[in-house]
């Protein structure tokens, strides 16, 4: 009973959380000509990306424009610092940790502060409090932007404490919300018809994806482990490394990344020469060389996100120092050996994956009609798909059950009958 309790408190937590955080971005910035700002912002393809994976606002110029976003890049900043097994790193307490994240955070929520408001700068209306010399307009925006981002943390670790789902709690309902959109627009170069031909084609790969999505969530490579310090007759100790590591972050960035260059160019004032043509029309989800870079991109994030959320050093180095070993295989360098070829052989199935549904879509989409839609569409059921699970499993702490397997257990057996790649 108190378990059930707990989780209805945690919901009524999360749903008024939601609230506060759809509040906020209904909060327009003072000082800016919203009609101008909304022509502005509709009209770069990077900014709507940004907001779509980060929780942000980014179709108006609201108090949590920026979102997520700062906090979501520091966590992926430090997580990469933290990869390289650095000892001063290590050392350093829960709290220095997260002081040091939060200053990351800041930084980084400044800078895109000021992007933004650069970007912005033509609707910002002017703002002279002491001298009609000193227009105190842009620092103004960029000071409530920070702000809104630096609240959009808080509500969101608080989320993570006594609420449902983590901080991404706070950027699947903008998903979910997008995921029409997405079906029928796609990329923006054809609308799907919603005859029953398209509704019952997009109802069955929907339900394809979401349960492939969870397979391939769930599917590890258990690599046995000798643990001397760990007296227990009735556990198995294992090592357990994901087919798909990186998760959905590849998703998450991709488009971000693909759209860079075309911005670039645009920012430059390049896209009427020769090579800032070819770039704006053929680096693009309508043709092969645009659908190429794309899958590279795709690749790329699922090899560097995967390798920077496993840490083959520092789990080799935490294997090593707790007594822990490999069977057949040296503590150190020759365990950090072993989890990389694993890692690379697993990540290049987990990242096929990712291309079935996110690259395959578009290259179809070259001799189908809307087929590319399902690029985007599917993209955002997996990345929906795989944090709910996350939230799931974090809420009703099965991650416990991850290191041991207990075999004596009906709920492990039926664990271990969802793992694809199981080493007895």
């Amino acid at each position: 009973m108190r378990k059930h309790q707990d989780i209805v408190k945690r919901l009524l937590f999360t749903m008024m959380i939601l609230f506060v955080y759809a509040l906020g971005q209904q909060i327009m910035l003072p000082g800016f000509d919203i009609t101008l700002a909304k022509r502005i912002m509709s009209k770069n393809s990077l900014l709507q990306m940004f907001g779509l994976t980060t929780g942000g606002q980014m179709n108006l110029p609201s108090l949590l424009t920026l979102g997520l976003g700062p906090y979501m890049t520091s966590m992926i900043v430090w997580q990469a610092i933290a990869s390289l097994d650095i000892r001063a790193i290590n050392n350093l307490s829960v709290r220095q940790s997260g002081l040091v994240q939060r200053i990351v955070t800041l930084a980084l929520a400044t800078l895109q502060g000021v992007v933004t408001a650069y970007y912005l700068q033509d609707a910002i209306k002017p703002l002279y409090l002491i001298s009609d010399n000193i227009n105190l307009a842009f620092p103004v925006a960029v000071l409530i932007l920070v702000a809104g981002a630096m609240f959009a943390m808080t509500i969101g670790n608080e989320n993570a404490s006594h609420g449902f789902g983590g901080t991404v709690a706070l950027i699947i309902p903008g998903i979910l919300m997008s995921l029409p959109h997405s079906f029928l627009y796609g990329y923006g170069s054809t609308r799907l018809k919603l005859n029953p031909t398209n509704i019952t084609i997009g109802v069955f790969i929907t339900v394809a994806v979401l349960i492939s999505g969870i397979l391939v969530y769930r599917a590890e490579r258990r690599i046995p482990v000798q643990r001397p310090s760990l007296e227990s007759t009735f556990s198995d100790s294992y090592l357990p490394l994901p087919l798909l590591a990186a998760g959905a972050m590849p998703f998450m960035f991709s488009n971000m990344l693909f759209v860079l260059p075309q911005q670039v160019v645009t920012a430059f004032g390049y896209q009427y020469t020769g090579a800032g043509q070819y770039i704006i029309n053929q680096i693009n989800y309508n043709h092969w060389p645009g659908i190429i870079a794309y899958g590279l991109i795709v690749l790329f994030l699922g090899f560097a996100f995967g390798l920077i959320n496993l840490s083959p050093t520092k789990l080799a180095r935490q294997l090593k120092e707790r007594g822990d070993y490999v069977y057949h295989t040296t503590p150190g360098d020759a365990t950090e050996e072993l989890i990389m070829y694993h890692f690379f052989r697993l990540s290049l199935i987990g990242d096929l994956y990712l291309l079935l549904i996110g690259v395959v879509p578009l290259a179809l989409g070259m001799f189908i009609n809307s087929a590319q839609n399902y690029s985007m569409y599917l993209g955002g059921i997996f990345i929906t798909g795989q944090e709910c699970q996350w939230s799931g499993q974090k809420l009703y702490g099965s991650a416990e059950c991850v290191w041991l397997s207990l075999k004596f257990t009906h709920y492990q057996i039926f664990y271990q009958r969802l793992i694809l790649f199981n080493v007895p």
